[in-house]
């Protein structure tokens, strides 16, 4: 497997980032395109105040090979991050939607059934960059994802708050609360997120158990 660069963030439960190249952007864009269709509105399973939100399940088994190689180095930075892990990536995809979220739409704090989510964005609209340098607020400005874990003492970092760019992917629990800030600038943001669930073996290690089967203690 070719050599992947990734960066975690220093606080609670194990939230992971990298770089997917301008070829896969390009990839995950054509298919959002695609699927941008009335009849595969998702808005029914999703907590979002956004217009446009479609399923991309049709897409899964093209985009499923792309996202295995980003899996397989989260695995190895989990077990790191662990300290001698064995979390191996065995994992089903069991959803996969497009946000095109525009001015005033926004993402209430919510969070995801299965074992991982993710999302990614292959651009960002340069106008966000602009509007959130000009945020006078204290967290991440408009257009801005965040996760919080715990109970926002003041000694821990609780909140992560970042502007996506172009190519970034977040995996992270599923479990983990999130939402995404409003902007008011006349622009589309496209995001594409999916939820998997680890085969037996890997959930085994995922939730803290890493007896062998036969191990009797």
């Amino acid at each position: 497997m070719t050599d992947i660069q990734y960066n975690y963030f220093h606080w609670g439960p194990f939230l992971f980032h990298v770089r997917i190249s301008p070829e896969e952007c390009d990839l995950v864009e054509q298919a959002a395109t695609r699927c941008r269709k009335k009849n595969l509105d998702y808005r029914y399973k999703l907590a979002g105040h956004i217009e446009e939100e479609y399923d991309l399940a049709s897409e899964a088994s093209t985009l499923a090979p792309m996202f295995k190689k980003y899996f397989e180095t989260y695995c190895i930075g989990y077990n790191k991050w662990m300290g001698g892990g064995s979390m191996k990536p065995n994992f089903n995809l069991t959803a996969l939607w497009v946000n095109f979220m525009k001015a005033n739409e926004f993402n209430p704090p919510h969070d995801h059934s299965a074992d991982l989510s993710f999302v990614l964005y292959p651009h960002m609209p340069k106008e966000l960059t602009e509007e959130c340098n000009n945020f006078a607020g204290t967290m991440r400005g408009p257009g801005g994802i965040a996760w919080f874990y715990g109970e926002g003492n003041h000694q821990c970092v609780s909140v992560v708050h970042q502007l996506p760019q172009a190519g970034d992917m977040y995996i992270f629990p599923a479990t983990l609360k999130h939402w995404v800030f409003p902007f008011k600038s006349n622009v589309t943001r496209l995001s594409m997120s999916g939820n998997v669930l680890f085969e037996q073996d890997s959930r085994l290690t995922y939730y803290g158990n890493k007896k062998k089967p036969n191990d009797p203690s």
